[in-house]
């Protein structure tokens, strides 16, 4: 009988496409002649079956800013390519099933998130993506980001490890050249030594702080939101560098990024869709639009760790 539950377990489970390193994907844009690297397919994607791989990407992934993630209507995979669509949906009045964002506030926005289940640290990052054409309003992203561990107390200890990648188009105006800004980013949480929520010691790069060792900005010679473009990150164990189409654009010291991070690609919003409040983003549900929906385009998602 044990014999028949495992023929039935394989013959109806669903058929996944046989992926293998190969010569399009075995080594990062940047990659040196002499460096093997190794990709790790548990968190690179190159999007060829007819839907996501939800075995791979949590479908449904936490809720922590001004929307919520709905990847049943804004994730979909066709022809190779991923696409994440954020959306405006109207309430009816009356109604019970009100969305609400994860402080339990009313918001009208769903979007989409692919968020991988496995989780790593040290190696090569690299996306091909294509933005919105919205903007200022979303914010097309590829990042890396681990669990917050609050049982961790001493002081200095790191609790909280993440990597933008890529966040692009944040800039809330439409000053004409600002629609090329993009952000590599780094965010901590460095414990204060006191317990739970109360210890979280928040290093972000927009306190002035931080930004010599934590915020890169770059102005592309192009509008990210007309085609796509590749976008990369060498996480090593000393430094974290920042590349876009195979040129360096960032590089800082890694001195708090050495946690175990989630892959993640999402399409956030930015002002006025959402304001920045009390350490979190908030709808801004006073302001009409017909930009929405708008999606954000996914060629592939690459991992590799390099053989020493």
């Amino acid at each position: 009988m044990t014999r028949i539950y495992a023929l039935l377990f394989w013959l109806f489970l669903p058929a996944v496409p046989a992926i293998s390193q190969s010569e399009r994907n075995a080594k990062p844009l940047t990659a040196k002649a002499n460096e093997k690297w190794v990709i790790k397919w548990n968190r690179s994607d190159d999007f060829k079956g007819d839907g996501v791989n939800w075995r791979k990407w949590n479908q449904r992934p936490e809720n922590f800013s001004a929307w919520t993630w709905d990847n049943d209507s804004n994730a979909t995979v066709a022809d190779g390519v991923l696409t994440l669509t954020v959306r405006r949906v109207e309430s009816k009045e009356g109604a019970t099933d009100v969305l609400r964002d994860q402080s339990g506030n009313p918001t009208p926005f769903t979007s989409g998130m692919l968020k991988s289940y496995a989780a790593g640290t040290y190696g090569y990052y690299e996306a091909r993506i294509k933005g919105s054409s919205v903007f200022p309003g979303v914010c097309p992203s590829f990042w890396l980001y681990s669990k917050i561990d609050d049982s961790i107390v001493s002081a200095g200890e790191v609790r909280y490890s993440e990597i933008d990648i890529v966040e692009l188009s944040q800039r809330g105006d439409r000053v004409e050249g600002n629609e090329r800004i993009m952000d590599h980013n780094l965010h901590a949480i460095v414990s204060n030594g006191k317990v739970g929520i109360a210890g979280r010691g928040w290093q972000r790069p927009n306190d002035p702080r931080f930004q010599d060792t934590q915020a890169n900005e770059y102005k592309a010679p192009f509008n990210p939101g007309d085609d796509f473009h590749t976008y990369g990150c060498n996480v090593g164990r000393e430094e974290i560098v920042w590349y876009v189409d195979g040129v360096e654009v960032g590089r800082k010291k890694n001195t708090h990024w050495h946690r175990e991070m989630n892959v993640a690609i999402s399409l956030g919003l930015r002002e006025p869709y959402a304001v920045f409040a009390n350490n979190r983003l908030t709808a801004n549900q006073s302001i009409a639009t017909n930009e929405f929906p708008t999606s954000m385009e996914v060629d592939y998602v690459r991992v590799w760790e390099l053989e020493e």
